[in-house]
């Protein structure tokens, strides 16, 4: 049984500086919560989610709770999964 999203949508973040003080980045927090409401809103577990992509479901959650910096290709590979990609664009 293969497990894929529905329709292809874009995840669109536009930066702004990091908050003074902040490990994390407002832009970075909002990206990864936006990943983790589509996984849910998609009704896909993170174990569902270790099946489509190869990641180890500790691995998903580790990038869910931001306490590791995934690499892009890592981005990339969840968005996939998901029937998303990544698009840049300028700042309003």
């Amino acid at each position: 049984m293969e497990l894929k999203a529905k329709r292809r949508e874009s995840l669109v973040v536009k930066a702004d500086k990091p908050a003074a003080g902040q490990r994390i980045s407002k832009e970075e927090n909002k990206f990864v919560q936006n990943i983790v409401r589509e996984r849910k809103k998609r009704r896909i577990t993170q174990k569902d989610l270790e099946k489509m992509t190869g990641l180890d479901q500790a691995a998903i959650g580790r990038l869910e709770t931001m306490r590791v910096n995934p690499t892009l290709k890592t981005i990339i590979k969840v968005l996939n999964a998901m029937d998303m990609k990544l698009m840049i664009v300028d700042k309003e």
